[in-house]
């Protein structure tokens, strides 16, 4: 019998956005990395030296799952309730012959989905991140540490490429070489960093990025070993938030690494609720 979930690919990303939307926004939160994304695509923004893998599943004519790859960066899947649908991707991108160096997905999709390529492609996997997708829409009134929040000036280049380095190696796992080379590189213009500051020293820095309809995802958050301990990560991200808030946000986003009980405290002191769990499995070369 003929499979009932029909593969389509997009290459532009604007009509992939306009088609998708709709399922993307009934969850938001967590979808809002693929919403940002697709949103910095239709606006000629570049995520990877090839041209993004753009496709959706459907049911009936209805979107039943969404898919996004920038390479060299790992795939990301939406939230896709029918195990036929993961299948019928995962055997669609194989009978494609693509290269996929990992997924990222709400945890049970991301399993599925690494079982069936695993299956296809001989490639055995591995979890690379557990992380937990949390929504705010209202910052708690604490007392958090001393500081301000500011932007950046170029004066601050510097610092920021080292703590931007130090963040891909500390938290994604990066090479130091490859690390520095990215933060060497300027930042794409819907990134944004700001930075916490106590007597006219910068301690902590916090950004945001990929705006959705309804919010925008905070990101980036790093303190220097000498500097943590101290609250600097937690007030900074609080102030980034309000902001955000008050710049017309209805909901701010964040992931968190499930490894660091200390920082999924922290974001729920400040308002951040939890989602759900999300998992980024790596597919090893055999």
């Amino acid at each position: 019998m003929a499979s009932a979930n029909q593969i389509k690919f997009f290459s532009d990303a604007g009509q992939f956005l306009e088609r998708t939307q709709p399922f993307l926004l009934r969850r938001e939160a967590e979808h809002c990395l693929i919403l940002g994304l697709l949103d910095g695509l239709r606006v000629g923004e570049q995520w990877g030296a090839d041209a993004p893998l753009m496709a959706l599943v459907e049911e009936r004519g209805a979107v039943a799952g969404v898919v996004l790859m920038t390479p060299p960066h790992n795939m990301i899947l939406s939230w896709i309730g029918d195990d036929s649908a993961i299948d019928a991707i995962a055997h669609e991108l194989h009978a494609a012959g693509l290269t996929i160096p990992g997924v990222n997905s709400s945890a049970e999709v991301a399993r599925k989905f690494a079982l069936k390529w695993s299956e296809l492609s001989g490639r055995s996997f591995r979890i690379q991140m557990a992380q937990r997708i949390y929504q705010l829409s209202r910052v708690r009134n604490e007392v958090r540490a001393a500081g301000r929040l500011r932007e950046p000036d170029e004066s601050d280049d510097v610092l920021l490429r080292k703590w931007r380095a130090a963040f891909s190696v500390d938290a994604e796992g990066m090479d130091r070489e490859e690390a520095e080379k990215n933060a060497a590189l300027p930042l794409p213009q819907s990134r944004h960093l700001m930075l916490w500051e106590v007597e006219g020293t910068a301690v902590s820095m916090a950004g945001f990025a990929g705006p959705t309809p309804n919010g925008i995802r905070v990101a980036w958050v790093y303190t220097p070993p000498e500097n943590r301990g101290k609250g600097f990560a937690g007030a900074c991200v609080a102030a980034l938030s309000q902001k955000l808030l008050d710049d017309g946000r209805t909901f701010c986003f964040l992931y968190t690494d499930l490894a660091n009980p200390t920082s999924n405290h922290v974001y729920q002191t400040i308002g951040y609720e939890p989602v759900t769990d999300a998992t980024v499995y790596s597919f090893l070369v055999n």
